[in-house]
């Protein structure tokens, strides 16, 4: 997840008051494992671009296809094509959209 990074520190401090953590490097091992599965469900397990999971108050998910592009060897002087390629994207909404344009 590419949010920024005052919006992560916000999300790790409030899942660790939430869940009464000890320290942030937990409530931060956390973040990064749900994230890392959203990831992983929507890229390996839907077969379907342009899928989009949102989550209220958070932020939405969506699944982009990116098709190969022709790129030049430059010691050959070979072209081929790269392989397509699908990626998250992650759109913040809600109160963390809100805080991030203040900031």
């Amino acid at each position: 997840m590419r949010a920024s990074l005052k919006g992560r520190e916000e999300l790790v401090t409030r899942v660790q008051q939430a869940l009464l953590l000890p320290t942030k490097k937990e409530a931060e091992h956390v973040v990064n494992a749900v994230v890392s599965c959203l990831e992983c469900t929507l890229l390996n397990h839907l077969p379907a671009d342009g899928f989009t999971l949102k989550l209220g108050s958070f932020g939405k998910f969506s699944v982009r296809h990116k098709p190969g592009i022709l790129r030049k060897i430059p010691f050959t002087g070979k072209t081929i094509l790269t392989k397509d390629k699908r990626k998250i994207r992650f759109i913040s909404l809600g109160i963390l959209r809100q805080r991030e344009k203040r900031d």
